[in-house]
């Protein structure tokens, strides 16, 4: 079958093929080299994952999660080495009887979202807030990640 196409249509779709790949990569948060299927999968895993925020601030990071409908008990917030960490599944169920009408419907899902850091954090020290469905993590950089103002002479 690949005989069957010209040349030039087969390197441009290689092309293309290879353009896809390095856009789902430099878009990932995690860098998957040159393993085409450790992308896709990286790629699909943080697809049902909840939108997040990251601000770089200049004494800390805040991450902001968009987890909707969630509980407290019904998620996980974790720090690892350089990396936040978002586990937890969503379950809802409705059902609604009247007379000869009945109305069931469920829904079950569970997600698991690695963000990378932009700096060093102190772990001991993060903080987490959920409010409105909206989880906010709090994570104060270490004095290395911090930085250093240098006043500058003029001569």
């Amino acid at each position: 079958m690949r005989d069957l196409m010209p040349l030039t249509w087969r390197s441009g779709i290689n092309d293309l093929r290879d353009w896809a790949l390095q856009a789902v990569d430099r878009w990932l948060p995690e860098r998957a080299g040159d393993d085409d299927s450790r992308a896709a999968t990286a790629f699909w895993r943080n697809l049902g994952g909840p939108a997040v925020d990251i601000e770089d601030r200049a004494d800390e990071v805040v991450v902001s999660a968009e987890l909707p409908g969630l509980d407290k008990k019904d998620f996980e917030v974790e720090v690892e080495a350089d990396r936040l960490i978002l586990r937890g599944e969503k379950k809802a169920s409705k059902e609604k009887r009247e007379g000869n009408y009945y109305y069931s419907e469920t829904s079950y899902g569970a997600f698991h979202r690695v963000i990378p850091l932009p700096a060093e954090v102190d772990r001991d020290k993060a903080e987490a807030a959920y409010k409105h469905g909206v989880l906010t993590v709090t994570l104060p950089k270490t004095e290395e990640a911090k930085g250093r103002r240098i006043a500058v002479k003029v001569s």
